[in-house]
């Protein structure tokens, strides 16, 4: 069976990258953990530019997404560090080898 996922690109303000960072794990490990559908969130940071983070997260299907945005973890991560976020940009995509998810 095929997963929904999605690939975000995050941009902070400057110099927020470390004030950013433990916000979106807390949001990671609370998603993968609490979320029954939410089967991956993978949190990476640029190399060059310390204000730049990547995230990939794998649901049952796009349904779970919306769920996600419900729960008091994401919620609680968008009041705390909506604020650093400069532009944000989200790729909608299906993961066709789900069998490799852990």
């Amino acid at each position: 069976m095929n997963r929904f996922a999605i690939i975000v690109t995050i941009k902070l303000k400057p110099g927020m990258g470390d004030t950013f960072e433990p916000h979106i794990l807390k949001n990671a490990t609370a998603a993968v953990r609490d979320e029954q559908d939410c089967h991956m969130f993978h949190v990476s940071r640029a190399e060059d530019d310390p204000d730049t983070f990547f995230f990939y997260e794998v649901y049952t299907d796009a349904a779970a997404l919306d769920v996600h945005r419900e729960t008091p973890h994401y919620k609680k991560f968008f009041e705390d560090a909506g604020d650093m976020v400069s532009d944000r940009s989200i790729q909608k995509v299906t993961v066709i080898n789900p069998e490799n998810i852990a």
